[in-house]
């Protein structure tokens, strides 16, 4: 029988099928093979008097963080409070981007926006992700985030408290437990600790995922990240070398866009700090192996 995982637990897992919701557990053998991640297609067998997971179909993406498998779009949730962190945001996307996942920004709290807040996230990320919406949980303005997530396994993730899981409480109908500030710092409290996949039928489930503060990309290298910004590979065959890398080369077509203001200033200047970091994190990473082979 055919299902999906829906949630991990320590020894057992959620898993709905086409009639119902069963609770399984791993093989060992298969258990020490691979990490089940919710969003997974399993194949379950009867044993006894209970079901075990007894085969796992291939993954078509999977997400470290959040950690999730299968999804069709990520949902990135930013709010004016606690603030957003756009770096990342361009990080976030970046990675959606490698294992093909569809994007969405969604800019919650917009009781809370000062004015100009949604239109200049627009600005920086229309064209960039595939979609850029303003919802209000608070409120119950949730009607562009229903149809975005309409048919699709979408996942929400970003910051502790921006409002991930009042949003999903909105439109799922579920009372899940929500975070707050730390008023000290302004930063948000994490209340979900894990994943879990919600089934609104008719083929759309949507996850909650624990918030996070800091993200990295993983064995990238600078060279690299050119080719992740789209409206810079566009614009890269104007530049003069082919493997412009948009930072301090002359004749540069996307560093002349930014000066003329047709591309976004911010990102850019957060994409040039990205390429600097990426580039030193290579640098030691060549350190450490030179000095671990010539011990």
């Amino acid at each position: 029988m055919r299902g999906r995982v829906m949630r991990v637990f320590s020894d057992r897992f959620s898993v709905r099928t086409d009639v119902e919701t069963v609770f399984v557990k791993s093989r060992k053998k298969l258990k020490s093979a691979v990490r089940l991640l919710p969003g997974d297609f399993v194949v379950l067998e009867k044993a006894e008097h209970e079901y075990v997971l007894s085969g796992i179909e291939p993954r078509k993406n999977e997400s470290i963080r959040p950690p999730i498998a299968n999804v069709d779009q990520i949902v990135i949730t930013i709010a004016p409070v606690p603030v957003a962190e756009l770096s990342t945001v361009d990080k976030m996307l970046i990675n959606a981007h490698r294992a093909g996942i569809r994007t969405v920004i969604c800019v919650n709290k917009s009781d809370l926006t000062p004015p100009g807040f949604f239109a200049e996230i627009a600005a920086q990320y229309a064209g960039v992700a595939d979609g850029v919406i303003e919802t209000c949980a608070a409120q119950g303005e949730t009607d562009a985030l229903r149809v975005a997530v309409n048919g699709r396994f979408s996942c929400l993730a970003g910051q502790s408290a921006v409002g991930k899981t009042s949003l999903i409480n909105a439109i799922c109908g579920t009372r899940r437990q929500v975070g707050d500030l730390s008023e000290k710092i302004l930063r948000g409290k994490n209340t979900t600790t894990d994943v879990e996949l919600i089934d609104l039928g008719n083929g759309t489930f949507v996850a909650d995922t624990p918030g996070f503060a800091v993200l990295d990309l993983r064995d990238m290298e600078a060279a690299d990240l050119p080719l992740y910004y789209e409206e810079y590979v566009r614009l890269s065959a104007q530049c003069k070398y082919h493997m412009c890398t948009h930072t301090n080369e002359p004749e540069c077509a996307v560093r002349t866009a930014v000066a003329e203001g047709a591309l976004n200033e911010q990102r850019y200047e957060r994409y040039c700090k990205l390429f600097d970091e990426l580039k030193q994190q290579s640098k030691y990473k060549k350190t450490r192996r030179y000095a671990y082979e010539n011990k």
